[in-house]
Formats: C-alpha cells, structure tokens, sequence
C-alpha cells in the first residue's frame, strides 16, 4: 500500500510539475504572438541566406560528434563512438520534444543496456556532462557580455547577472572537489530500513565517486577540451542561424543574445518544443542589443523553426543506427 502511495504522490508531482511547464510555456507564448508581425517575418525572410543556415546545421553536427566523444571519455572508453552518438542525438530529440528532460533518462537506458558501465557511473557521466554545460553556458555570455552593446546600456544589472554565475560555478567547482567526502558520507547513511533509500545513497554515492575521478588532470583536460569546442560550435552555430534567418547583429551581441535561449533549454520549462520558451528568450536576448523588440520576435520564430529542423533531420540516423549498435 505505501508503495502504491508514493508512485501515486510522484505520478501527482510530475503531473503537477507538466501543468506548471505548460502553462509557462502558454503564457510566454501568448505574450509572444502579441509582438509578432506578417511584415516583419517577410522580410526577414527574404533577407534569409540558406548557406549560412548551412554552416549552422554544420556547426551542430560536429557539435554532438565532440559530445559522442565527451561521453566515451566520462564512461572510460568502454562503448563505441557510434553509439554514443545516435545516443546523443535521440537524446537531444526527446528533450527538445518531451517533458521534464525525458531525453537525459534515454541517455541513463541506453547507457545502461551496454553492460559494460556500472550504474553509478552511468549517472556520473550525465551529470558530470551537466556540470561543464552549466559551466559553459555561463561562462560564455560572461565573455562576450563586456564586448556586446547590452553592456553600455545594462551594465549594473548585468554586473550582479556576472556575480551570481561566478557563484554558481564555484559551487559547484567546490562540489566536484569534495566529491569524494559527500560520496562516504552517503555511503555511510545506507544503513536505513528501506531498501529503496540504501540503493539511492549507494547509488549516489557511486555516481559522486566516480565524478570525482574529474580532477584527474588528464581525463579533466580531455573532457573540458571538448566541452570547449562543443560549446564554441553551438555559440558559432547560433550566431551563423541568427544572420541565416536575416538578423543583423554582430558577432560579440549575437553570441551575447543566443545565450539566453541556450541557457533556457537546460530547464525544466523548456519542453514540447519550446515554443513560447525559445522565443520569448532570444527575443529578450536581441533587444538588450538594441535589435527592435518586433523584429526579435519575428527572428526567434524562424530561428526557432531552423532550430528544430537541426534536431529533427539527424533523428532518422540515430533511430535506425539503433538497430545495428551493440547496445
């Protein structure tokens, strides 16, 4: 009966937690249609280059192959590059498409169906990953926020914007390196009368363990090597989209501008597509560089639109390589 209970009370959180993303997304959506304009998606797309679209796709592509690698380096080289790459890319799918990130759980399965990397280590790798994305994805906007024009114009708020991601990646460089101690503190607390508890501390305790193994300085060098040029393909593949969908901006506030809706993928509000979400974000993104509000709007529609063309054209190859991968 207690069991039967706390499926219920999960079942009832990621109901609730569904509704929550969905009516966000609605609400940003709404605001969104408000803004846009016929004219102005016209003639940005007649200002449209394809070519740039071109390399931007190109950008991708070679964005998740550096991933592929990254996660073959975080479960030490046990699984073939292949797989990790259609793994990659459906999960990339499912959690543009799905809700509450269901691609990182495709990720967790499929890792798993190896049998060659122990769970703790499976959920490791992902959150390991996670960690250097987070890290990324702030450390770029910090880079390019002092040679965009949003900080001629917003430079106080965007000073606090800069201290509490400063905070944040401490944090969590401050976690990666006591690692080990919280791992035998869990591993210590496994010693309940539920079952269920033990194996998630044990569970835990494993994954921080082997995310610990990040401060090797060698397997630390590769993974943030290819963190590195991951994350610089997918800033360039932003920038050459925005100018491949008309948007004229420069190279620093175009960067600037994309981190927003970059940052905004990484949360739980952004699901079934993003729409609403993606917009409303590289809407706000392009108006701190003095892009007009109406047209941000009108350029996150057809980025968003590129954008999941991106995700959607790889998907056959990672569905069909799935039958002949030894996972």
């Amino acid at each position: 009966m207690a069991v039967i209970l706390r499926r219920h009370d999960m079942s009832s959180r990621k109901l609730l937690q569904i509704a929550v993303a969905a009516l966000a997304t609605t609400t940003i959506g709404y605001f969104v249609l408000r803004q846009l304009s016929w004219h102005d998606l016209v003639q940005l797309g007649r200002a449209a280059d394809a070519r740039l679209l071109a390399v931007g796709f190109a950008c991708y592509v070679v964005a998740n192959v550096l991933r592929a690698w990254r996660f073959r380096a975080l479960t030490g080289d046990q699984i073939p590059s292949l797989a990790l790459l259609r793994t990659v890319v459906i999960q990339n799918f499912l959690n543009t498409f799905l809700p509450l990130r269901a691609g990182e759980v495709s990720y967790l399965l499929m890792v798993h169906r190896t049998g060659t990397v122990k769970p703790g280590a499976n959920l490791a790798s992902l959150l390991g990953a996670r960690v250097l994305d987070l890290v990324a994805a702030l450390l770029i906007p910090l880079v390019t926020l002092p040679l965009s024009q949003a900080w001629s114009s917003e430079s106080r708020p965007f000073l606090w914007f800069s201290a509490i991601a400063l905070a944040m990646i401490a944090t969590l460089a401050c976690g990666l390196w006591r690692a080990d101690a919280l791992a035998a503190w869990m591993t210590r607390r496994a010693t309940s009368q539920r079952a269920w508890l033990n194996r998630g501390l044990l569970m835990a305790g494993d994954a921080l363990s082997a995310l610990s193994q990040l401060r090797q300085a060698r397997l630390l060098g590769r993974v943030g090597a290819l963190t590195v040029g991951c994350w610089t393909l997918i800033y360039l593949c932003g920038y050459a989209s925005l100018r491949g969908v008309g948007v004229s901006v420069g190279f620093w506030d175009g960067l600037f501008a994309y981190s927003f809706p970059t940052i905004a993928s990484m949360t739980p509000l952004y699901m079934l597509g993003g729409f609403g979400v993606f917009e409303g974000s590289i809407g706000f993104g392009l108006s701190l560089v003095r892009v007009p509000l109406r047209v941000a709007m009108a350029a996150g529609v057809l980025l968003h639109i590129a954008e999941l063309v991106f995700v959607i054209l790889p998907a056959p190859f990672g569905l069909a390589f799935r039958r002949k991968a030894p996972v």
